[in-house]
């Protein structure tokens, strides 16, 4: 009798640790917590470590601290849930939905059973047959007849050999996709497949069948419903609709322990069961919420993720860019960054570095880069977990250099400035020499005006020299002297000549002025009653006298005028000096003579009402050819008595070389 209690005492001792330890490794999630729902359907962990929870109130994420409810279809219930590639895919009961970087997309109102990846391809489980998933668009597989208007439940690969659970029975297919050998292995409703030790193991309503071989080798039978089967560390976990979870070992199909609501606080009502990346087991029930199931392998998450990137403040549609190349507008950047540890989610820390080195650790997941200027950059971010650090993840970008500042457009600017200050510098020049010619033009017929006036002048002149001389003539004729009177002519015949080609000419040389001039002189000499002498003197500074230019006639008038007023009848040996001087680029003229003087030769011109036309002709000349005023008219004077007269003036220097 007392071996009897003592077995009993133990076994009830045994009972009661394995009850408490159960209880100290579970932990329950309910709508205190933050859940929208203590109704869970299913529940998987996205790449980043969220573990999302499909609910009779829609979708949830659960980063180990918060809950964050994603309503997506007005809170209609959500019942399968996958994820691949940063995809995830909501079966709800009103459609599939896709979700993916915040951003939900509706597929269909197919009713969803189960989603499975097979050979990279995507299968949906439908109410009408199979459907498959790409590129954002669902399209059903026709296969065979009875299969595409089937309940599919579930879809596996076993023994090269694809299975396909329905309500009507398990179809084994050589392939699936126009398949050569269609073969119903069993007729009744099966609920999931799963492949476990080399054995296909089929989920019906209360039974567990393995397959192998062409048949089925054995069975699990279960009192209630079962809802689910998973393997997880070697382990069979069976969860049922009334009687919590039953446990198997593997390889051999043992049981091993129960865990339901005789054993543990948990409920007896749980739809599936799921083992995050840390080996932790999560649970959920249709009716007590979520349950954390620790074991005693659970490991630290330490990876990073770029969780979102905002450029302009709005999100971009993929992060897989190893390089994005941004406009030079796109100079505002923001970054989520996420590590997920369910089991020490407050504990994570991080920093990050864009151009300097990082910054001190913070609890802030995400960052903003205001205005930054154009150029190559790279965000480094790591996380840590108490002391344990995680791998560096890091983004490039690149924001390109405004157009204004690209050098082929500052050459090109450069080249189209430089015409452009030519075509305007080229503008002033031809309007500056347009001005200049219009001088020019203006100057030149000023100066054809002036030489005109001149010649006019000078065709004033010449009548008044030629009546003079013929009036000697005359004079000479009437003193009977014919043979004096006949050279006087020949002589004149030449002078006159040489006026006449004079007259026709702009500029003459100085040697044919002095020598009309001389000629003039010695043709007075003989006419003139009045007997003078006369000199020519020239200082030219080693200047040929035929290489200097002058107007004609243009000291005749003035020798002229000595010759006609200047000498009285009682002058003592008169005489006119001529002298022709080179100094500082001017051509001087000084005629000189002993007469009676200026003044005195004018008050006798105006006793005898004589004007001199020629010599008022001449001084307008001077002045039209310079516009020095140097043309003076002196008189000599000796102790206080008029001894003669001195006219002088200058003309610019011209050669002909």
């Amino acid at each position: 009798m007392d071996t009897f209690f003592k077995i009993l005492f133990l076994l009830f001792w045994m009972i009661s640790v394995d009850v408490n330890s159960q209880e100290n490794n579970l932990q329950n999630f309910t709508t205190s917590d933050g859940l929208s729902s203590i109704s869970i359907n299913d529940i998987i962990q996205d790449k980043i470590g969220y573990l999302w929870l499909a609910t009779d109130k829609g979708l949830v994420q659960f980063d180990g601290v918060n809950f964050k409810n994603h309503t997506i279809h007005s809170q209609s219930e959500a019942t399968i849930l996958f994820s691949k590639n940063n995809q995830l895919l909501v079966a709800h009961t009103s459609g599939l939905f896709l979700r993916r970087n915040d951003s939900t997309l509706y597929l269909g109102k197919e009713k969803v059973n189960k989603i499975v990846s097979l050979n990279d391809k995507i299968l949906l489980g439908t109410n009408e047959g199979i459907y498959q998933f790409i590129d954002h668009n669902i399209t059903p597989l026709k296969i065979q007849s009875k299969i595409d208007f089937s309940i599919i439940n579930d879809v596996i690969q076993f023994e090269n050999a694809i299975y396909i659970a329905s309500n009507n029975g398990l179809w084994k297919l050589d392939k699936l996709i126009d398949p050569s050998k269609v073969q119903k292995i069993i007729d009744t409703n099966i609920e999931s497949l799963l492949v476990i030790n080399n054995q296909l193991a089929i989920q019906l309503k209360n039974k567990i069948q393995f397959y192998k071989n062409n048949k089925i080798v054995s069975n699990i039978d279960v009192l209630e419903d079962i809802t689910s089967i998973n393997t997880i560390d070697k382990e069979l976990w069976i969860t049922t609709n009334g009687d919590g979870i039953h446990i198997y070992n593997l390889p051999n199909f043992t049981f091993q322990r129960k865990i339901n609501k005789y054993n543990s606080a948990i409920s007896s009502e749980i739809n599936t069961v799921f083992k995050d990346t840390q080996n932790s087991i999560w649970i959920a029930s249709s009716n007590k919420g979520l349950y954390k199931y620790t074991s005693i392998e659970e490991t630290v998450n330490t990876a990073v993720y770029i969780e979102n990137i905002s450029i302009n403040y709005k999100k971009i549609g993929s992060l897989n860019v190893n390089n994005l190349e941004l406009k030079p507008d796109e100079n505002n950047i923001s970054f989520t960054f996420k590590s997920v540890d369910l089991k020490n989610a407050k504990n994570i820390q991080y920093r990050y570095q864009l151009k300097k080195g990082f910054t001190p650790w913070t609890h802030q997941n995400n960052v903003d880069f205001a205005n930054l200027k154009a150029g190559k950059y790279t965000f480094i971010v790591q996380s840590k977990n108490g002391k344990t650090l995680s791998k560096k993840v890091a983004f490039h970008f690149f924001i390109e250099t405004p157009i204004y500042k690209k050098m082929w457009f500052l050459i090109l600017s450069g080249v189209l400035l430089c015409l452009l200050l030519a075509g305007f510098i080229d503008l002033y020049i031809r309007k500056l020499n347009k001005k200049n010619q219009q001088k020019v033009n203006a100057l030149k017929t000023a100066n054809h005006l002036l030489t005109l006036e001149q010649k006019a002048l000078q065709l004033q002149m010449n009548p008044h020299f030629i009546f003079n001389v013929l009036n000697g003539i005359k004079a000479l004729g009437n003193s009977g002297k014919p043979k004096e009177l006949n050279k006087i002519i020949s002589q004149f015949s030449i002078l006159l000549r040489s006026v006449l080609n004079n007259s026709r000419l702009e500029k003459i040389s100085l040697k044919d002025e002095i020598e009309t001039l001389k000629n003039y002189l010695e043709l007075e000499q003989k006419m003139n009653s009045k007997y003078f002498e006369f000199s020519i003197e020239t200082l030219l500074n080693n200047i040929d006298s035929e290489e200097i230019l002058i107007p004609p006639m243009l000291l005749q008038p003035f020798v002229e005028n000595c010759i006609k007023h200047a000498f009285q009848p009682n002058t003592k040996d008169p005489r006119i000096k001529i002298l022709f001087e080179v100094k500082n680029n001017f051509l001087h003229f000084v005629i000189e003579d002993n007469g009676i003087g200026y003044h005195q030769s004018k008050k006798e011109k105006v006793k005898t009402n004589h004007h001199s036309v020629a010599l008022a002709v001449t001084k307008e000349r001077i002045q039209h050819i310079s516009k020095h005023n140097s043309f003076s008219i002196e008189e000599i004077k000796n102790e206080k008595e008029i001894s003669g007269t001195i006219i002088s003036f200058k003309i610019p220097l011209k050669t002909d070389y």
